[in-house]
């Protein structure tokens, strides 16, 4: 009973993996979408912000998606993902918030 309860689990991984990587290709279809010169010329720097803003919000699912499934976090304890999280969190939100702050240089 225990060995197929180890092949669940392991086929369940697996799945997971599958997801996650049908997603970053996904999302580097997007990014590759987001970097193309869609917006229209008259919105200006508000339009390369647009840019920015979309593959940095592309580029932090990517890494969460990485981080969460391929290192293992989402089988860790609680506390361990919040230790984790909430700086990742942190630096995301500090991330934006520069290049938010650069539109004024």
């Amino acid at each position: 009973m225990a060995s197929t309860h180890h092949h669940d689990d392991a086929h369940d991984h697996q799945k997971d993996y599958i997801k996650v990587i049908m997603w970053l290709l996904i999302f580097t279809f997007l990014t590759v979408v987001a970097a193309l010169d869609w917006i229209p010329a008259s919105w200006g720097d508000y339009g390369n912000k647009l840019h920015i803003g979309i593959g940095l919000l592309i580029a932090f699912m990517k890494a969460a998606m990485v981080v969460y499934i391929f290192m293992h976090i989402k089988f860790d304890h609680k506390f361990i993902r919040l230790f984790i999280g909430i700086p990742l969190f942190l630096f995301s939100v500090m991330v934006f918030a520069f290049t938010a702050l650069e539109s004024f240089y």
